[in-house]
């Protein structure tokens, strides 16, 4: 048939192949692993929302109170970054992802010591799926 798909030649190192257009887009999984952790960036930027409405409710010390609320907003916006990054096959979004879920695992860890369940099932099957997802990716791009 003639309609044949546009080839794109791809040059890495000394080799070259041709790839169709289809193939160059970002993968699907790309796109459902940055879902999951633009998901991740709007539960911690609402957790620092809370926080704000928390400190006007009940008395804290300003200090650390400031500290954590500050520190969900830039783990928010790091995470939004680290979102588009996977999106759009950055690799570089790939180790700071993995690396931030990982912390989110420590987390519900003591989430889980704490009894708070309800806290840490969420927290632990979201950071796992995530990091599973990530290292998917990374093992399907060296393909």
């Amino acid at each position: 048939m003639a309609q044949k798909a546009l080839k794109e030649i791809w040059i890495q190192g000394d080799k070259f192949w041709l790839m169709n257009r289809e193939q160059a887009q970002p993968r699907n999984s790309y796109r459902a692993t940055s879902l999951l952790l633009l998901i991740e960036s709007i539960i911690v930027f609402a957790l620092g929302l809370y926080m704000i409405a928390l400190g006007f409710t009940h008395d804290k010390d300003w200090l650390p109170y400031l500290s954590v609320t500050g520190f969900a907003f830039a783990g928010s916006g790091a995470l939004f970054a680290l979102a588009r990054g996977v999106k759009e096959g950055k690799r570089w979004a790939n180790s700071p992802a993995i690396l931030a879920n990982l912390i989110a695992l420590g987390v519900a860890k003591y989430q889980f010591e704490a009894g708070a369940f309800w806290l840490a099932v969420p927290i632990s099957a979201m950071a796992i799926t995530v990091v599973v997802a990530l290292l998917r990716n990374l093992k399907n791009s060296v393909k």
